[in-house]
């Protein structure tokens, strides 16, 4: 599996694990976790979102054609939901030259409605 795979497993994890949270500022994975206004506004359980999508590990080719785990749907609380990895530069102004590379990449994780998108 790739190292970016790896990472945005364990990002997604981090909603639910606090430990892992740690373990990934040690390891200097930089992230941030972003929603929508319109989700805040609409999902009223958070928790249980959070925990869908950390829990989430079915990937396959048709999902996930690269390999990267960085894309799912999700239905939830009658809602389709998005959630999507981007990867950002350290100033988070320009696209990760390589976001394999932990020192010059910040993941962004977005969870949003379908019609955010």
């Amino acid at each position: 599996m790739k190292s970016i795979a790896i990472y945005n497993d364990r990002v997604r994890r981090s909603l639910i694990d606090p430990e892992e949270k740690l373990k990934l500022q040690k390891e200097n994975c930089a992230f941030h976790i972003m929603m929508t206004s319109n989700l805040n506004h609409t999902i009223k359980d958070k928790l249980g979102l959070a925990t869908l999508i950390a829990n989430f590990d079915n990937f396959h080719e048709d999902n996930d054609p690269y390999g990267e785990h960085d894309w799912l749907s999700l239905d939830f609380d009658n809602e389709k939901i998005f959630v999507k990895f981007d990867y950002y530069d350290r100033e988070l102004e320009h696209r990760s030259e390589n976001p394999e590379d932990l020192s010059k990449t910040i993941r962004v994780l977005t969870v949003m409605l379908a019609i955010d998108y």
